[in-house]
């Protein structure tokens, strides 16, 4: 069989190639005309895939190595007959590691939590679900709020109001448009008023879900305000105004770790085996390992606390980078398609699970505690 592969989709050929001939295509320029002869689709969040994409090709399969499916038409894709699978979790280790590089960025939000301040969560899935583990591993005092879930299955689970009365709120909402709560500006204007003095929001879900015009005039009105975002209303355009007034500004990468694209490329690889299988096809077992990745080494000089976890997390990952070059892009000429470049030559950035910390000094108890908390557990 042909598969279509997304050009960002890393070790596409190790975990595919083995079902059939894998072409490559870049993500936001796909057209119909390319499918001919494809019976597999594998994208990233960028391709829309739906009716005008799909109608009259022979795709059956469409896989989508993201956490998130508002890209997908999932109603026309049931309809059609079309078996679409995504990769839930595969990147949530990754965003989580940018929300705690990012929080070490910001001035002392690290210190201020450590020292009993609250984390915020909007949305308890995957991701802030991670989060919040992660955070209470730390020490760190967090509640979330998600209205798909009951309220009384989880302690963590607050109300919205609750939620933006934290020193730090973190968004990782999908977006949805329909049902009971749907997410699209589900952060108001009304509502981001309710944050306390000198909170900082950072957003790595869908863009759509901060309302762009009601945070850019909060933060004109409000300049205590500090904003982290990743993702964008409207992207690849991005408002270069909200962009100036943001302390940490990325293109939608705070998922991009290669560990976390590669876990996709692998849960995907897993469902189009099943789907060849519930076929009737004979494709035999599949061993799912690739190459082992380097373990990156990082050798600390922190002893302790904050400025310990600090160097901890920047070694590994300092999303300023990110930031220097994005804003750099959005002095070009055409900032939207410098956006894409971003991402499709975005540097090898690792996971801190995937790290080996070693500290030139010894270190007391406590602070080993907490050193073995920042990256979580795989």
């Amino acid at each position: 069989m042909k598969i279509l592969v997304d050009e960002n989709v890393p070790l596409a050929e190790v975990y595919l190639s083995r079902y059939g001939e894998v072409e490559r295509f870049a993500g936001r320029s796909l057209q119909a005309e390319q499918l001919a002869e494809a019976e597999a689709l594998v994208v990233r969040s960028v391709t829309r895939v739906d009716a005008s994409l799909l109608a009259g090709s022979r795709i059956g399969f469409v896989g989508s190595c993201t956490i998130g499916s508002d890209h997908l038409d999932l109603e026309y894709l049931q309809s059609a007959g079309i078996e679409a699978h995504t990769a839930p979790g595969c990147n949530a280790n990754s965003v989580v590691d940018y929300v705690l590089s990012v929080i070490a960025v910001c001035g002392d939000r690290l210190e201020r939590l450590l020292a009993g301040g609250r984390l915020g969560i909007v949305a308890y899935g995957n991701v802030g679900r991670a989060l919040a583990s992660r955070a209470a591993a730390l020490g760190v005092d967090c509640i979330a709020y998600d209205p798909l879930l009951d309220q009384t299955a989880d302690k963590c689970l607050a109300s919205l109001e609750a939620v933006l009365q934290c020193d730090v709120v973190s968004v990782h909402a999908p977006l949805t448009r329909r049902g009971s709560h749907p997410s699209y500006h589900m952060l108001s204007a009304e509502r981001l008023a309710q944050m306390p003095q000198d909170a900082l929001l950072i957003s790595a879900g869908r863009g759509g879900v901060v309302a762009t015009e009601a945070l850019l005039a909060l933060k004109q009105r409000r300049p205590d305000i500090r904003l982290a975002l990743d993702v964008w209303e409207g992207e690849p355009a991005v408002d270069t105004e909200l962009a100036a007034l943001c302390d940490i500004a990325t293109p939608h990468i705070a998922g991009y770790s290669l560990d976390g694209k590669i876990a996709g490329t692998k849960m995907i690889a897993e469902r189009l085996g099943d789907y060849l299988r519930d076929r009737g096809e004979d494709i035999g077992s599949v061993d799912m390992q690739a190459a082992a990745l380097a373990t990156p080494v990082i050798v600390l000089k922190e002893t302790g606390g904050a400025a310990l976890l600090r160097e901890a997390a920047l070694a590994v990952y300092d999303p300023r980078g990110d930031d220097r070059r994005f804003r750099q892009s959005l002095l070009a000429a055409e900032p939207a398609g410098e956006f894409d470049l971003l991402r499709k030559h975005y540097p090898e950035r690792r996971e801190f699970a995937f790290c080996d910390y070693r500290t030139e000094s010894a270190l007391s108890a406590a602070a080993l505690s907490l050193l073995a908390a920042l990256p979580g557990s795989r």
